[in-house]
């Protein structure tokens, strides 16, 4: 076996490894499941790119999860500002016409309902469950990758775990 192809192969079992936890950083920032596909196929190959990737002392998850989070929120920025452009351009503006195509596409219920109490949310309370719930971070952990305090990060997890627990039994 070459060097080339033990190399390969490390990569292909990171991917294994890490590609759920990628994909729901990712989700849970888009809320877009094709485009989460996407951007986690750009983060694998940014791994293929960096240099030290390949190595049994990188820490590849703390790696993954930060260009994750980073390629996540640069797509959403940019798809905001080119979808209010459309909206805008369209003239629906001040209709929820745009949100119907969306719903229309779902179909089970549940996921309608949590999906609808996640785009309630800002952009940094969703990272926040993501990084808790889905990638298991500590608070901590997360802390430090939002660069916030830990006191912030246990109240702000304290209070959306209640007010989405009550929201959705409203619902």
């Amino acid at each position: 076996m070459n060097k080339n192809s033990k190399i390969n192969d490390e990569l292909a079992s990171l991917i294994r490894q890490y590609q759920g936890l990628v994909y729901s950083v990712i989700y849970g920032i888009t809320l877009d499941a094709d485009e989460s596909w996407d951007i986690t196929q750009e983060v694998f190959i940014k791994a293929f790119e960096c240099s030290g990737f390949s190595s049994n002392t990188f820490n590849h998850k703390a790696w993954l999860v930060k260009v994750a989070r980073n390629e996540a929120l640069k797509k959403l920025r940019s798809f905001k500002s080119r979808f209010r452009y459309f909206i805008k351009f369209c003239g629906f503006e001040a209709s929820s016409e745009a949100n119907e195509l969306e719903n229309r596409l779902i179909h089970d219920e549940n996921v309608i309902k949590l999906r609808e109490l996640l785009k309630k949310l800002d952009d940094d309370d969703r990272q926040i469950l993501t990084l808790r719930f889905n990638v298991e971070m500590s608070y901590q952990e997360i802390a430090d990758e939002m660069a916030l305090k830990l006191g912030t990060v246990m109240s702000r997890l304290s209070r959306l775990k209640e007010q989405l627990g009550i929201d959705f039994q409203e619902d």
